[in-house]
């Protein structure tokens, strides 16, 4: 009979040998890479959508990144969270958060309509 940590360290052992996670994994390779290559389009749409926007509104160049950070944090917030309450606070902070950085509200509230709206409708 083995110890608790022999039977742990047994384990984690295991569960981190790559030979074996390889070949649990292999099978799912295929659904995996299609999973990822259908998000990474998504995410590449939502972007150019985001970028017409800025584009749009005449932000500079230099802060593209700024903005496209503050559409995917609003994006995902709105996916992942389901109460309204969550939806409101979340976007409550995550505005604050990106207004003190010096980013323009008009801009944010231009995203805030692209991406809210989007999402409601998908």
């Amino acid at each position: 009979m083995s110890t608790p940590v022999e039977e742990g360290t047994r384990k984690y052992k295991q569960r981190m040998d790559w030979l074996v996670q390889r070949i649990k994994l292999r099978p799912r390779q295929t659904t995996i890479n299609e999973n990822q290559a259908a998000a990474q389009a998504q995410l590449g749409l939502f972007d150019e959508k985001v970028m017409a926007l800025l584009n749009q509104t005449g932000v500079w160049l230099d802060l593209y990144q700024m903005y496209l950070s503050y559409a995917r944090a609003l994006d995902k917030s709105q996916r992942e969270l389901n109460f309204m309450v969550d939806l409101i606070r979340e976007h409550q902070i995550l505005r604050d958060r990106f207004q003190r950085r010096g980013l323009d509200a008009a801009v944010l509230s231009a995203i805030d309509a692209l991406v809210i709206y989007r999402t409601a409708d998908a």
